[in-house]
């Protein structure tokens, strides 16, 4: 089931590249003439981004748990397709430990949530959405006996994936 849940999200992310597109059709052009002066502050407002510029908005993106295909923001924009998914590839490798080690915790959490009936599922989103989670943290912890698993984020991450 965990090997299932990682290739999944694999073959996911790859198509979400690989289907990414690159609109490289851009106007830095006004309709009307510009004052030399002008000119100057319109073509140094639009710099040249590099592959390395794409992938620390990537970074970024990624560490602000903001994940999402880029390809059209100012420092991808230029890239052209194969640069943009070698960006985005290097990415994901760099985080490819975490990711697994997600996916993996998550396929624990999404076992456990399956072994319950419906109308238990139920009876504990009734309770999220009155309570909050740290009362099913709070039962989570007295009934799950392996430390590894952080109950409270079982919790949050029912609440947010499962209700």
């Amino acid at each position: 089931m965990r090997h299932t849940t990682t290739v999944l999200i694999a073959l996911a992310a790859l198509a979400a590249l690989a289907g990414c597109s690159n609109s490289s059709s851009s106007d830095a052009s006004g309709s009307k003439a510009a004052s030399p002066a002008r000119a100057t502050i319109t073509t140094s407002a639009a710099p040249e981004y590099t592959i390395e510029d794409c992938k620390a908005a990537l970074e970024q993106d990624y560490a602000e748990d903001n994940v999402h295909d880029a390809s059209d923001e100012a420092e991808c924009k230029g890239l052209t397709h194969d640069e943009y998914l070698e960006a985005a590839s290097g990415v994901l490798v760099g985080h490819r430990d975490d990711i697994l080690a997600d996916a993996a915790v998550e396929a624990v959490y999404d076992e456990a949530w399956d072994a319950v009936d419906p109308d238990t599922q139920q009876v504990i989103f009734d309770s999220m959405a009155e309570e909050g989670t740290e009362p099913v943290a709070r039962v989570l912890d007295v009934t799950i006996t392996d430390a590894s698993i952080d109950t409270e984020d079982m919790a949050q991450y029912l609440y947010d994936k499962k209700c």
